[in-house]
């Protein structure tokens, strides 16, 4: 992996004026990289450039830091899909003013150095690379982790509720919000030009280049034309990222295949293309593994092929237990810098640093969604705002959140609305546009690791995807007509998902997860804590304890921001009492009995009866007559 952290200043600096901004620097990254990355230095009085690669490559070829007299090429990623010599001719082309991310899958930036007069900034068509940008005292930064970026600027790193109400209802930091205050990510296709002035000091220009919306459009521009044609795209599309990626690297294959529709036709393509990739299956849910274990038996009948095939319960109770759900999630926050999914907090526990060393290519399917209608409403009459609006507000139940973070996503989607229809988007496409520049921009976690390729995002599949109609989207026209061409025998398998069938993964109150929620309700008394229902939660945390079924989106994503909140806003933590544990865990009070009268003698009773009454006006005359 890398950290990049690039300044300029528009002012010649004296010296030592920026000595404490990089001691800070220095000391926050020490947290985050081991001491096996090489670190790269390029700049001056008045600009900077500090880069932090690993080390160990393996099987890459192409390096992510190239020279060639006075330019040089910093690479933030892979340019998988750009034909193109080498790193110095792709930064060459780039300070040349070329589009050199037009046919890129996202995520990749690349920073092209011209001697120390001229640094040109390129981020990907989707602004799926994670280069984040502030700006302080005439000093302008731009670096790959948000906290790091503040932490140079400014000193300290405070949470930025605006993007911390966006993450605790949708599970994502919305557009270019960022986990903490004074940093914002690039946006889709943005340029930085930075030109060194003769006196000193920097000229910044920012432009737009070519992006999503211009791709998008273009292939909407293909409604109406034949089928063929868009299919005739998109597999060519997945062909020649087969044939990219053969040139960026030369190790082992490694390919998670499932039961659903996404990695099956990356595994189509990548075969008929002559590459056998290393499978693996999560079979945490049984009838995954099932139909993997059949798709490579298939392959051994048909084809003579005996790929790697490795069956692993990665959410196993015993591969994540072992530690503590505080402890993971604090992990997680701490490796990826808060930006992570907070469905990873059962997942096993990470390292806090980056891999001292890259890891083999994995295809992920991000962005396969585009092709099936994913988003779409499955209720009839139900328009694509308010569809997109319940998918962006769906990380937790409505009721577990405030009315106005709510209103607040709702204003934010309807100009998202306003701004796809300026571009001529209309029906369910609006749908997969937001989709498209939300969720796969900034949920996915591809961005973090390179080598994880995303063939679903090839600017050829992405145009076919908007060439189709939206029925044919939910036939999955797409994804079985290109497995019917690449590897015809797994057509008749059918589809599953995660969602099928019993699941052995660990739930979010296994383990010491109960006692760990239960105190955060307590501790994490923060702002960012609070944006989620604590009664909500108690309510639901008891459930899962009662009953051990529970909806776990809202513990997920609770334990997520009260962690968070406790490591951004420390001021805020209370203590620990208990208490609130002892209520979760109290076994369900007994119903009281019910109140009945006092028990009658059976004279008493006797003389409610009609026998009674019938006897007495028999008996009363006779024992009168006796009397007198």
């Amino acid at each position: 992996m890398y950290v990049a952290l690039a300044w300029f200043s528009d002012r010649r600096l004296p010296d030592g004026a920026i000595r404490a901004a990089r001691e800070r620097f220095d000391a926050a990254v020490s947290a985050v990289v081991t001491d096996t990355y090489v670190r790269h230095e390029f700049g001056g009085e008045d600009w900077g450039i500090t880069f932090l690669t690993s080390s160990k490559v393996g099987g890459y070829r192409w390096p992510l830091v190239a020279a060639e007299g006075p330019v040089t090429a910093l690479s933030l990623g892979l340019p998988v899909g750009v034909q193109t010599t080498g790193p110095v001719a792709l930064a060459r082309d780039l300070l040349g003013g070329a589009d050199i991310h037009r046919d890129v899958l996202p995520p990749f930036g690349l920073i092209a150095l011209d001697g120390d007069q001229r640094v040109v900034i390129q981020q990907d068509w989707l602004g799926m690379c994670r280069l984040f940008t502030g700006t302080a005292d005439g000093i302008t930064a731009f670096c790959s982790r948000p906290s790091l970026l503040t932490t140079f600027l400014y000193g300290r790193t405070e949470p930025d509720l605006e993007g911390w109400r966006s993450y605790a209802v949708s599970g994502f930091f919305g557009a270019d919000l960022s986990p903490v205050r004074g940093a914002r990510l690039m946006q889709p296709g943005q340029r930085i030009t930075s030109r060194r002035r003769a006196d000193g000091g920097w000229d910044l220009a920012t432009e737009t280049r070519y992006n999503v919306d211009d791709l998008v459009v273009s292939g909407f521009a293909g409604q109406g034309r034949p089928v063929e044609e868009s299919l005739d795209l998109a597999a060519q599309a997945f062909t020649d990222i087969a044939t990219s990626v053969g040139n960026l690297y030369d190790g082992p294959i490694s390919l998670g295949l499932s039961g659903g529709k996404d990695s099956r036709l990356i595994a189509a393509s990548l075969l008929a293309t002559g590459h056998l990739p290393k499978f693996h299956t999560n079979d945490d849910t049984v009838v995954e593994g099932e139909t993997a274990v059949r798709l490579m038996q298939i392959l051994r009948d048909e084809r003579g092929l005996t790929p790697e095939h490795r069956l692993a319960k990665t959410g196993a109770p015993a591969n994540v237990l072992t530690t503590g759900l505080f402890e993971r999630t604090e992990r997680l926050q701490r490796r990826y810098d808060f930006q992570f999914p907070s469905s990873y907090t059962i997942r096993p526990a990470v390292e806090t640093h980056l891999p001292h060393a890259l890891g083999a290519v994995n295809f992920s399917g991000v962005g396969g969604e585009l092709a099936t209608g994913y988003w779409y409403p499955t209720v009839e009459g139900k328009t694509p705002e308010d569809e997109v609006l319940g998918r962006l507000t769906s990380a937790v139940p409505r009721n577990g959140v405030a009315p106005e973070v709510i209103d607040i996503e709702r204003e934010r989607v309807a100009a998202l609305f306003d701004r796809a229809r300026g571009l001529g988007l209309r029906d369910l496409h609006l749908v997969d546009y937001l989709y498209l520049i939300e969720r796969v921009r900034r949920w996915y976690s591809s961005a973090y690791v390179i080598g994880s390729i995303t063939p679903f995002l090839s600017p050829g599949f992405v145009a076919a995807t908007f060439g189709v109609t939206a029925e044919q989207k939910r036939d999955y026209l797409l994804h079985t007509s290109l497995i019917g061409r690449f590897i015809p025998e797994w057509s008749e398998v059918p589809f599953v998902t995660a969602f099928h069938g019993t699941t052995t993964a660990t739930r979010i109150w296994d383990g010491d997860g109960v006692k760990a929620i239960s105190d955060l309700l307590e501790t994490a008394q923060g702002p960012i804590a609070q944006l989620i229902k604590r009664d909500v939660v108690e309510k639901t945390l008891t459930t899962a304890v009662r009953t051990d079924k529970s909806s776990e989106l809202i513990l997920r994503h609770f334990t997520y921001l009260a962690v968070a909140s406790t490591l951004l806003e420390p001021e805020t933590v209370g203590p620990a009492t208990g208490e609130t544990y002892a209520r979760v865990t109290a076994p369900p009070r007994s119903p009281a009995p019910k109140t009945r009268p006092a028990d009658r003698s059976r004279l008493r009773r006797l003389k409610t009866t009609w026998l009674w009454r019938a006897a007495r006006r028999v008996l009363k005359p006779a024992l009168q007559k006796v009397r007198s």
